[in-house]
């Protein structure tokens, strides 16, 4: 296009050339005539002062020797100036017909001032001198019409020049008109002809890029010149090209991360071998497209490298059969630098008996990742026969990435085991730590539990006495009744207490929160009475709830021996309070104790921190917000130093029973 555009402009600029040159011509040659012009209009100027001069000389003739005439030395000066005159203009450049007349003219000047001389040095009688005066006169008159007919030819000849000089400026003005125009006309097609090679290819240019952009990768354009543009069309038509390679590239590419993706996210969701050995052997096999897939590793011999089960495309017979040696496969391991191994030639390598499978099978090609474990070398991915061609470094290192995968896998899977007892561990450690939360808890209750029982007994032991002295079987019945009563009493209490320290599986069933906490409060009364604590329970309506009782009693019963052991010192006041919106059930337990420091605040639900180093485990709030935690609940507490504090516990009112674990775990 650069060519096209300097042609063009060429041509344009070499017309306007050839225009103004012709029209500089035509100036020049008008310049010519005008001064051929100038010439005659001298030709005029001095046929004018020949006729003066002339005229003066015939004036100064007839009117010599009279009172009006000039004296003979103004008409020698007159005749010597024409005489002056003539020989000027001779000395110019004039036409053959004008130089012809100046010559015509000079000879009758001379004969003019011939006469003249005669008539001035003329001194016989008057009728010679008169005749010598006409004479000259008539020369004079002679010369006259010499001069006006030479003015004459001057005359047609100037109006000739200037017809033909305003003819030239005329041409003139015409060539630089065509010229404008002409040059205009040239100047618009080339316009019109520039926007059209340049609108075309950028239409076909813009088509080829909404193609392209449409998602149409690999659409190219017809469009071909020996511009710019043609070279510009040509590296779209291969960026286009170029684009849809790279995109099927990227998609296939894509495909190959999806398909690995889908291999290796099961692997590190099983917890057994087995089961990564039968998620490898499928998954992988389909990936890379093979016919046979499986899993070497390393026997407890140390010695041997076994195929697994299951594999995929061997049976269970050739499967066993394949046993490699562990140096064999750790030489052909380090002489390929620990990288995968691609054999698309099997015939012509020197490969480890037994690796290319039992009873002879034909392998094409084969493919080899290796497994590390901390390391070491400790097993291969097998895979043969790809069912497309040849195994590629693509493929290779796709089966690189699986094998480092497995590898985790394995290990994770290891972990998983070693975890799992140890998770079975924890939980019965856990269970027994709640347990002996449970313990310390009965162990603070022994004295009120005693207490309580005593009263009982004591009531039987004296009712028992009176029955003996007494003889009247209707007072007798009355004391049997009360020493029944009592000790229906005493065994509630030792219900009460056993159902606390039995352990326990979560229970899950409907729970009245105000009744469960009016039984709590039951056990611990008399330890308030005795700390000198009133106790203030404010008990909403509450809808039941589902949990297990037995554990939610250990958590009320937790916190108000807390409490109560905030308080013992200087006696108090417990504040229990229970309410209820559309999802949740909320109970405050609020002591005026001495509070729980800022910094120690943080600590109080991390298990064996504690207070008390006298007494106590560590375990009971610990305890206490795992059993809130399972189920699903919330513990929140406020505390200042020296006014007390407040524990809030919030239960939903609706839990799935699938959704809760045990307190411990």
């Amino acid at each position: 296009m650069k060519n096209r555009i300097i042609a063009f402009v060429s041509l344009l600029f070499g017309f306007f050339t050839l225009g103004a040159f012709i029209s500089i011509l035509y100036i020049t040659y008008t310049t010519g005539e005008l001064k051929k012009i100038i010439t005659l209009h001298g030709v005029e100027i001095l046929r004018q002062d020949l006729l003066i001069k002339i005229q003066n000389v015939e004036q100064d003739l007839l009117t010599v020797n009279t009172e009006l005439g000039s004296k003979l030395d103004k008409i020698t000066e007159n005749v010597t100036d024409l005489d002056r005159a003539i020989n000027n203009c001779n000395s110019c450049h004039h036409s053959p017909l004008i130089t012809e007349k100046l010559l015509s003219i000079k000879e009758h000047i001379g004969r003019f001032e011939t006469s003249l001389s005669y008539y001035i040095t003329a001194s016989a009688d008057s009728e010679r001198i008169r005749t010598l005066k006409i004479e000259a006169y008539s020369t004079g008159s002679e010369l006259s019409a010499v001069v006006a007919e030479m003015a004459f030819i001057a005359n047609q000849k100037l109006q000739e020049r200037t017809g033909k000089a305003l003819a030239g400026v005329k041409g003139a003005q015409w060539i630089l008109i065509l010229t404008l125009i002409t040059t205009f006309l040239i100047g618009l097609w080339i316009a019109v002809t520039l926007i059209r090679n340049v609108l075309n290819p950028i239409k076909e240019l813009i088509d080829v890029a909404q193609n392209i952009t449409s998602g149409k990768l690999g659409y190219t354009t017809a469009y071909t010149d020996r511009t710019e543009f043609g070279q510009l069309a040509t590296s779209i038509n291969e960026m286009s090209l170029s684009l849809r390679d790279g995109n099927s590239k990227v998609v296939q590419h894509m495909e190959r991360l999806a398909g690995l993706y889908k291999v290796t996210l099961p692997l590190h969701s099983v917890s057994t071998i087995e089961e990564i050995f039968k998620e490898v052997s499928g998954s992988v096999a389909a990936l890379i497209e093979v016919e046979q897939c499986g899993l070497m590793m390393i026997d407890d011999d140390r010695q041997h490298m076994s195929h697994r089960l299951p594999a995929f495309g061997l049976t269970d017979d050739e499967v066993q059969g394949i046993t490699i040696r562990r140096e064999d496969i750790l030489k052909l391991y380090l002489d390929n630098n620990r990288r995968p191994v691609i054999i698309n030639a099997p015939e012509k390598e020197l490969l480890p008996a037994g690796l290319l499978g039992p009873n002879g099978r034909p392998v094409k090609n084969m493919l080899l990742g290796w497994i590390r474990l901390q390391g070491e070398l400790a097993g291969l991915i097998r895979l043969a026969n790809k069912t497309n061609g040849d195994f590629s470094e693509e493929s290779g290192r796709l089966v690189g990435i699986v094998s480092n995968n497995v590898s985790v896998a394995i290990e994770n899977a290891g972990l998983y085991q070693d975890l799992k007892a140890q998770m079975e561990e924890l939980k019965e450690t856990q269970e027994q730590l709640v347990q002996a939360a449970k313990l310390a808890a009965i162990g603070e209750l022994a004295s009120n539990v005693a207490h309580e029982i005593n009263n009982p007994l004591t009531s039987i032991m004296g009712y028992a006495e009176l029955i003996s002295e007494e003889t009247d079987i209707e007072s007798i019945m009355r004391d049997v009744d009360i020493i029944s009563r009592e000790s229906l009493r005493a065994r509630t209490i030792v219900q009460q207490l056993l159902e606390f320290a039995r352990k326990r599986p979560l229970e899950l069933r409907e729970v009245n929160l105000n009744k469960l906490l009016l039984e709590t409060v039951d056990l611990v009364r008399a330890q308030m009475k005795n700390a000198r604590i009133k106790i203030s329970e404010t008990y909403g309506p509450l809808p039941p709830i589902m949990g297990d009782a037995n554990q939610l009693k250990q958590v009320f019963l937790n916190i108000i021996n807390n409490a109560v052991h905030s308080m013992s010192e200087n006696g108090g006041i417990l504040t229990i309070s229970t309410n209820a919106d559309y999802d949740h059930v909320r109970i405050a337990i609020e002591d005026n104790g001495h509070g729980i420091p800022p910094e120690v605040l943080p600590k109080i639900f991390e298990p064996f921190f504690t207070t008390k180093r006298d007494r106590g485990t560590g375990l009971g709030l610990s305890i206490t917000y795992k059993i809130i935690q399972s189920h699903k609940g919330k513990i929140d507490i406020k505390s200042d130093v020296g006014k007390g504090s407040t524990f809030t516990l919030e239960l939903p009112l609706y839990i799935r029973t699938n959704s809760l674990t045990h307190a411990g775990g």
